[in-house]
């Protein structure tokens, strides 16, 4: 049987999304909350403890390790935890999610609208340029839940409830090893909608339903015997009720309220705009005549509303609710065009606007002419290989495709300039840690500091988990970011400085030629106090 062109446009528009991902996927370090995943990655594979994750070898329970295990697979394929390991699988989530909301969208709706739908899912601006490459575990978790979620929905309207409920549970079972509790919340609201649209309450309460909860929760029920259970439910919990107005400043609280849909509609732009002004233009007539939108159209405003009562989340935690409302703006848009001239006008101006405005950035960022000259080639090899090898594919008419395109341009531009400017910027957090791990290579190490960025470094440079200790043995070398004990070498990243130290080595051995980033200094004890904690890296 010949493939729509429907299938055959979001394999291609897939496949150059995956191109436009992977461009500089591993130059930039590890930032934010990433180093926090790739020490936990590492030292699962370094201590063979796939169950209990650990930070600098301290029991973690704030994310059961369903992302890690993830990660350590694809690094143990590599032979090596490295930038560009960590982040793939975060890449993969996002095709995988796109192509699961097609092909059950088509059956839901129909098949433009889910084509439309996964195109537009991929290029919501959260998901695209926000978390779509970053090595933490909302991609993930949003695959899983869509599955869970759309899988059930197709399966129990097809009358296979026994399989529905399993597949459903089974798959919120994966997700709750990934983020959580808020995996229940997802699946249960998406339940809740069904039900309360279909009027089919009847069938809620079934030994199908049962046996299905039993069998599909044993992932997960199977993790919690392994590790300390107590301590994992309460934390899972405790991490719940801090995102409550209760827990959080008032002053942050109603500046999140006031903001919330402000930075929902940038989170989902372009798309939040188009929907914007065609719920204008046609109101809610579309959905409302169809069941099955007015079920995904229900489960994302429960989830958008319930998601803004909690001040202490973040946008990225409404993901899993993102697949529902683009099937739906994808449905919106099934029948809207522009003309094919102006749609290759549009898309020919944005490419010149963008390449000019890309060495122009670059130049001014950098000074660097060479780097931003290695920056414009590969956006250009990216673009031509677009526009000679896409792009005469397909008929561009559609007001859909057209902007998905120049989202997926956008991306092609973000991963040519940004990655490689943003490394050149930097602290060089990486040949700092390259030096560390010379320095010590004859010395048992420990770390005082839980600025977890250069630990993951330190780790890697090493080749050795570095545990985290307040009180290391005297003739170990340890990491702070105060002056203690004998300070053996000083090393600036930024606006941070980190101290080599030890309580017993008053000296280290000439390791050769000096190096950049750190200088010996002058032995001091009990100088100023560095922050505690462990802190985002």
């Amino acid at each position: 049987m010949e493939r729509s062109w429907e299938s055959k446009l979001l394999k291609w528009f897939l496949a150059f999304l995956l191109v436009a991902f992977l461009i500089n996927l591993g130059t930039f370090v590890l930032i934010h909350e990433e180093p926090r995943r790739g020490i936990i990655t590492f030292e699962m594979l370094k201590n063979h403890n796939f169950f209990q994750p650990t930070v600098l070898t301290v029991p973690y329970f704030k994310k059961p390790p369903f992302h890690e295990w993830v990660t350590a697979l694809f690094s143990a394929l590599a032979g090596s935890v490295n930038e560009f390991t960590l982040r793939l699988p975060s890449a993969l989530a996002v095709l995988a999610t796109a192509a699961t909301l097609y092909f059950l969208g088509r059956r839901l709706i129909n098949e433009r609208a889910a084509l439309f739908g996964a195109l537009i899912y991929s290029t919501f601006f959260v998901v695209l340029i926000g978390y779509g490459t970053k090595c933490e575990p909302d991609s993930l978790f949003t695959f899983l839940l869509t599955v869970a979620t759309f899988g059930w929905f197709y399966l129990f309207e097809k009358g296979r409830q026994l399989s529905a409920w399993f597949v459903g549970y089974l798959f919120t079972s994966f997700a709750l090893l990934t983020k959580g509790l808020p995996a229940l919340e997802f699946f249960y609201t998406f339940i809740f909608s069904y039900f309360l649209v279909k009027k089919r309450w009847r069938e809620l309460p079934t030994k199908e339903h049962l046996l299905g909860a039993a069998a599909g929760s044993l992932p997960f029920l199977f993790w919690i015997t392994k590790v300390n259970w107590e301590k994992a439910v309460e934390t899972l919990f405790s991490e719940v009720l801090a995102r409550a107005p209760s827990q959080v400043p008032l002053s942050k609280t109603v500046k999140r309220y006031l903001t919330y849909p402000v930075r929902l509609i940038g989170a989902t732009f372009p798309w939040s705009l188009v929907l914007i002004y065609k719920l204008k233009k046609e109101g809610l007539k579309p959905v409302l005549s169809n069941d099955n939108l007015k079920v995904l159209g229900l489960f994302f405003l429960i989830n958008a509303l319930l998601y803004w009562a909690f001040p202490g989340t973040r946008l990225r935690y409404l993901m899993p609710a993102l697949p529902a409302l683009a099937l739906i703006t994808g449905y919106y848009l099934q029948e809207s065009k522009v003309l094919h001239k102006r749609a290759k006008e549009i898309v020919k101006f944005t490419a010149q606007i963008i390449v000019l405005l890309g060495i122009v950035a670059g130049v001014v960022a950098t000074k660097n002419p060479s780097l931003t000259l290695q920056c414009t080639v590969t956006f250009l090899l990216f673009l031509y290989a677009l526009y000679f090898l896409f792009i005469p594919r397909f008929n561009f008419t559609y007001s859909a495709l057209l902007i998905a395109l120049l989202m997926l341009i956008l991306r092609g531009f973000y991963s040519s300039y940004y990655y490689p400017i943003a490394q050149f910027k930097y602290p060089k957090v990486r040949e700092t840690a390259k030096e560390i791990g010379q320095l010590t290579k004859n010395y048992p190490l420990y770390t005082k500091t839980t600025y977890l960025q250069l630990c993951f470094y330190v780790e890697k440079a090493r080749d050795a988990v570095l545990p985290y200790s307040p009180k290391p043995p005297a003739k170990a070398l340890f990491l702070s970011q105060r002056r203690e004990g004998h300070v053996l070498k000083e090393f600036k990243l930024g606006k941070h400085r980190f101290f080599l130290c030890s309580y017993g080595v008053s000296s280290l051995k000439p390791q050769g030629n000096g190096e950049r980033s750190g200088r010996q200094v002058p032995e001091k004890r009990n100088g100023s106090s560095g922050k505690g904690g462990f802190r985002r890296g």
